[in-house]
């Protein structure tokens, strides 16, 4: 089971950090405007069909406000207690 925190950095940038490794690269990230949950959306090569990972907690308005203020967010991956891979992923808000 993948675990998960949401945390705004020094800077003001929210980050996600996962500790799970996923089976492809994050194209990026969706909110569903409607339950407030949190997908990271993966690219799949030679593929147009959409998967990811769904979290299964919704988020908090201030971190929804943060994510729509700056449109994009940090997704980290942490493996053994160190942060080894970090991308800035677009927010993509959905309804449904």
């Amino acid at each position: 089971m993948m675990n998960a925190g949401i945390v705004t950095l020094v800077d003001g940038s929210p980050c996600i950090v996962y500790d799970e490794k996923l089976p492809y690269d994050i194209d990026h990230v969706e909110f569903n405007e409607d339950d407030h949950l949190i997908t990271l959306a993966y690219a799949i090569p030679g593929s147009t069909a959409k998967q990811g990972h769904t979290f299964s907690y919704p988020l908090d308005r201030p971190f929804v406000t943060l994510l729509r203020e700056r449109g994009n967010v940090i997704v980290a991956f942490m493996k053994d207690k160190q942060v080894v891979d970090i991308n800035i992923c677009i927010v993509r808000f959905t309804v449904g």
